[in-house]
């Protein structure tokens, strides 16, 4: 047989029994900061577009010489990339527009 902890249960019991006080009635203590403002859906679009967005670079590797115009995730800008011909690291450089 296994010991149980019924003190959750016995405590949620209580409160039901006897009722809880509710903060508010205390008014709020002064620790607390005020409640943060929610974000519109126009400025979560607009942080979810700059996420995804893609940046055109131009990839050039100093192995093969191999080059191509990829579009690259503002998030991996300044990572390495490797050359899909020779799998050297490649440089990258902003693409003409």
């Amino acid at each position: 047989m296994s010991r149980l902890d019924h003190s959750r249960t016995n405590a949620r019991d209580r409160m039901r029994r006897q009722g809880v006080d509710a903060i508010d009635d205390y008014g709020a203590p002064a620790g607390l900061a005020p409640p943060k403002r929610r974000a519109a859906k126009a400025e979560l679009r607009a942080e979810a577009e700059a996420a995804v967005a893609k940046v055109s670079r131009i990839v050039r590797c100093a192995g093969c010489g191999h080059s191509a115009a990829v579009a690259i995730p503002a998030a991996k800008l300044g990572k390495r990339f490797r050359c899909s011909r020779c799998g050297a690291v490649a440089n990258e450089t902003p693409a003409a527009r």
